[in-house]
């Protein structure tokens, strides 16, 4: 565990509010003459949590000489400012300051010189990264902020000026955190000041301004270079270049007499006296020569917002819109990176409910789960969760997330011996283990015993089913509960030889995988016992059932769902229709592929890159697939496909499920032929939907897509200029065959519909070439050094449409907090009852079947940080759309709750005291109600209510005794 880790955990194990009569906040910002042009400098820096080097090389190499530098400048005068964004830095740095540094540091922050902007651990992703991940990462930032600052810590203005797509659903959860203003960059147009609207059932609004020219200062102003510096001779021309670019800025903007002038650029400031002796000349000369029309002064991003709201003006408002067309292929880079983001925070949301639920002391666990808190905020960075970094920095990404699963699951593991033991005092030993390659169907430990014991854990605090799947080698098994009774839905499958395969499951004993139906508690765990038969393997093949199907020729193979029937090609194996309701629909699948641009050693003059996706021309075939075998047992069926050497899939339907479950090996890719490829997966249907899809926007709400022909990129590259990323769904519908095609994803990827009726999803993507705007190659090597390999699976609903939201949404939560599964060995199942508890519900009554428990962690000593989010959207046009109650004492029963304080969605201020400023819009001139509902707020009354998409933040004060045992934690 790394040294700052821990001392993360003393920095924030107590709220310590350090707040004095102070002049930071607005209260700080200078006094404007409207009439004026008034020029705001915004010193920064743009530090990069990782790209070309590690975090830590950053670190190491700048970043800490960067604000021990800022912070020695910022003493010599008190006019100076400087913006601070990325956390993860600074608290890095400030673990290792003394005393006297850190009150220096603190009365810059009171007295408004050094200002925190954004307030999140990183600047994280909006193409790729998840809305829990974001909202994680921003809480662990502005937690450690308001803990050694006080709302002096409390930035009210972002500051995304590099993420290379900008996302409605994050300025809507800005506007949920209290913040005032949205500061943005990149691929904005029309560019300027403007009012977001950035949820229509929230009706969450947010000022948002876009920079004028990226990032940097004006060109010749960047004095990190001494050839930039002002001197006696080039003054004049100087001072007359900066108030001329200062004037047209103001201009482009609608002479608002107000210009936010970036002074910084990447990794700036480790010159940080050259710069702000600069820019005091500047501040004198343009004060001595322009004092009657120019006002110019050190400043920041939040005075700048304050400003454009005294100004008083009414600003164009945006609504249903947001920016992803810019850039388009890191959507769909390092595939096996983003899936593991996704386990690595479903393992990690798991380990923080079961802290609580097992009322675990957090002076012990916190130091772990800190930990493993840091790993995932990391990835959300805008060069980690798009793999826009080079291979080197993307393995160190890579070792982090694996520290965090490993920090994760010991705490689970801890939990569990308090869980299960008999004695509520005292823990029990324990033997489980974690299968951290059940993504390759890999486990040592089912593969070799004869008895095995599988606790599933949900995160969900409602009952579900799920079926879990036990890599084995092929015998005979029977599945019984925790009350001995077998399991009524199992089936014995072969693993496929695309699986098989895989170079990281070299030595794999398992041929099977045992798959069964769990009934899992809400918010808890059961145990279910897996026993092999010994009997001779002619035996085992007969009583398994496992039936290898053969269909007269001409005949379509038949793959039952609960609400469909699928009809697949005997030959080929290619799916062909789906009877839905008595009616046939035509439904086709199929993997294509694009080629970039460049040949020979030849990059193209825009090729695909580690940023972009640059197509030559329309997908092409792999040419007629092959139908490899088909297995059908226990209510299942299995069919594998080949589509080319290296993409192979299998196809299963449950009679019990709506949907279909398509599970994909694709890698490595060929590049003999010196062509870059990029692989997708296209559904094809009957459907009129004049190419109108649906996406998700980071997980949350929906947004509706057309493809549009003058949406270019790379060259007039319409494909590319009609891609959008796809985090945890798309769909298209027929309104008139009111059906709706969903596809679910486990990982986000880039996807379109490009002609009616037909939607594609990128899987997989090796190129040769950097591309425009790039600076490295996706061409990721794989355990081998052949190419990298990836499994991942697509969840299909063909169903009508006013059924589609609720099959989706319910399967969606399941995928994202999908059950926690370990395993261990037993010699008797009454031996195994009578040592440890089976099962274990933390829930009272469960929540209701549109509401997510977002959130459930400790937040300090005898404090519970809890969040519950409305699933549904009011468009969804379903019952489940309405709004809910709950009463929260009545669900989380194991919490013995005194007090509970509702929050903004940062859990940094109080709701009530949650003041944004009120903007005019030309669309009306109403702020946005920032109140919470109705109900558990301050004090006593814990019924919660709900709105369509609404997230509600409490910390509850709880009376749990916490097991003092001693114990390690590794």
């Amino acid at each position: 565990m790394s040294k700052f880790i821990q001392i993360l955990h003393f920095a924030i194990l107590v709220i310590l509010v350090r707040d004095v009569h102070s002049q930071c906040g607005y209260s700080r910002c200078r006094t404007y003459d409207q009439n004026k042009l008034n020029i705001h400098l915004i010193p920064h820096s743009h530090d990069d949590v990782g790209w070309h080097f590690s975090p830590d090389g950053y670190y190491d190499q700048s970043v800490h000489k960067i604000i021990t530098n800022v912070v020695r400048e910022l003493q010599v005068s008190a006019d100076r400012r400087f913006t601070q964004v990325e956390v993860y830095f600074f608290h890095r740095w400030w673990t290792m300051q003394t005393n006297e540094t850190r009150d220096v540091v603190r009365k810059l922050v009171n007295d408004g010189q050094l200002a925190f902007i954004n307030g999140g651990w990183t600047v994280n992703d909006e193409g790729t990264a998840h809305y829990n991940d974001i909202i994680d990462q921003m809480t662990l930032g502005l937690k450690f902020l308001k803990s050694e600052f006080g709302k002096c810590g409390m930035p009210k203005v972002s500051w995304q000026i590099d993420p290379f797509g900008v996302s409605r659903e994050m300025a809507s959860l800005y506007a949920q955190m209290g913040f005032d203003g949205h500061v943005l960059n990149r691929g904005i147009h029309p560019q300027g000041d403007y009012i977001w609207r950035a949820s229509d059932d929230l009706n969450t609004k947010i000022f948002s301004t876009v920079l004028h020219k990226h990032y940097s200062a004006p060109n010749g102003f960047k004095f990190e270079l001494a050839e930039n510096q002002i001197n006696e001779s080039n003054v004049v021309a100087k001072v007359t270049e900066f108030v001329r670019v200062s004037r047209e800025w103001n201009t482009n903007y609608g002479s608002k007499n107000h210009v936010l002038m970036t002074m910084g650029d990447d990794f700036q400031y480790v010159e940080a006296a050259r710069w702000f002796t600069n820019m005091d000349i500047l501040i004198k000369e343009i004060g001595k020569n322009y004092s009657d029309t120019i006002n110019i002064f050190y400043s920041s991003p939040d005075c700048y917002v304050l400003a454009m709201n005294e100004a008083n003006r009414t600003y164009g408002e945006r609504g249903a819109v947001d920016y992803f067309n810019y850039w388009v292929g890191y959507y769909s880079n390092r595939p096996a990176l983003k899936y593991n983001d996704r386990i690595n925070n479903n393992l990690l949301q798991a380990s923080k409910q079961l802290e609580v639920l097992a009322q675990l002391d957090p002076i012990k666990t916190r130091v772990v789960l800190d930990e493993a808190r840091n790993e995932q905020a990391v990835m959300t960075h805008h060069d980690a969760i798009t793999g826009t970094s080079p291979q080197n920095t993307s393995d160190e990404y890579s070792s982090r997330l694996f520290n965090g699963f490993t920090a994760s699951a010991r705490v689970v593991r801890k939990a569990y011996s308090y869980l299960k033991s008999k004695d509520s005092q005292k823990s029990v030993d324990l033997s489980d283990v974690f299968c951290d390659s059940l993504n390759i169907t890999d486990c040592s430990l089912t593969e070799t015993n004869d008895r095995i014991a599988v606790t599933v854990y949900n995160p969900i605090a409602r009952p579900v089913e799920h079926y879990v799947r036990v890599p084995v080698v092929e015998g005979v098994y029977n599945v019984f509960d925790v009350n001995g009774q077998a399991v009524k839905v199992k089936a014995l499958l072969p693993v496929s030889d695309a699986v098989k395969q895989l170079p990281e499951r070299k030595g794999s004993p398992g041929t099977h995988e045992l798959v069964f139906n769990a009934e899992l508690p809400a918010l808890g765990y059961t145990t279910y016992f897996v026993e092999k038969e010994n009997k001779s393997v002619k035996a085992q093949i007969s009583v398994a059932k496992v039936t290898k199907l053969n269909k007269a020729k001409g005949t379509p193979i038949e793959m039952k769902g609960k609400s469909f029937t699928l009809q697949v090609d005997e030959t080929t194996g290619a799916i062909q229709s789906i009877t839905v309701n008595g009616k046939t629909h035509s439904l086709k699948q199929s993997f294509l592929w694009y080629q970039s641009i460049g040949r020979n050693g030849t990059p193209g003059i825009e090729d695909s890159g580690s940023y972009n996706f640059c197509p030559n021309g329309t997908a092409h075939s792999f040419g007629a697939q092959t139908l490899l075998s088909q297995h059908r047992d226990g209510g299942v069926h299995q069919l594998n496909q080949r589509h080319s050497e290296y993409v192979r899939q299998t196809v299963r339907t449950y009679e019990d499920r709506d949907y279909i479950e398509l599970d994909w090996t694709v890698g490595p890719i060929p590049v003999d032929d010196h062509f870059g490829k990029e692989i997708i997966t296209r559904f094809e249907t009957d459907f009129r939907t004049e190419r109108v899809f649906y996406t998700d926007e980071n997980g949350r709400q929906t947004i509706r897509r057309q493809f549009n022909e003058s949406s270019t990129l790379c060259n007039n590259n319409t494909i590319s200029g009609n891609y959008y990323p796809i985090f945890s769904r798309a769909f298209i519908r027929d309104d008139k065959q009111d059906l709706q095609l969903t596809v679910l994803n486990d990982r986000t990827q880039g996807g379109s519909s490009l002609t009616d009726g037909v939607l594609e999803l990128m899987v997989h993507r090796r190129l040769l070439y950097k591309g425009m705007g790039g600076t490295l190659i996706i061409n990721e090597p794989g355990v081998d050094g052949r190419g990298l390999e990836v499994r991942g699976k697509h969840y299909i609903f063909l169903s009508p449409v006013a059924k589609s939201a609720q099959l989706v949404r319910n399967l969606s939560e399941q995928l994202f907090m999908a059950p926690v599964v370990t395993f261990d060995k037993y010699t008797t199942r009454e031996e195994y009852s009578r040592k440890y508890t089976t099962s274990v519900s933390g829930v009272g009554e469960s929540l209701p079947e549109s509401v997510h428990l977002l959130t459930l962690e400790k937040w300090a000593d005898r404090e519970v940080l809890v969040r519950f989010e409305h699933m549904y959207e009011s468009s969804d046009n379903t019952s489940l759309s309405a709004e809910v109650s709950f009463d929260l004492q009545k669900v989380l029963k194991t919490l013995k709750i005194v007090n509970s304080v509702e929050m903004n969605l940062a859990a940094n201020e109080w709701l009530n005291e949650t003041k944004r400023l009120v903007w005019k819009s030309n669309a009306d001139t109403n702020g946005e109600d920032m109140s919470g509902g109705v109900g558990a707020g301050t004090g006593g009354d814990l019924t919660v209510q709900l709105k369509p998409q609404q997230i509600r933040t409490f910390i509850l004060t709880v009376d749990n005794e916490y097991h003092k045992e001693v114990y390690q934690t590794k």
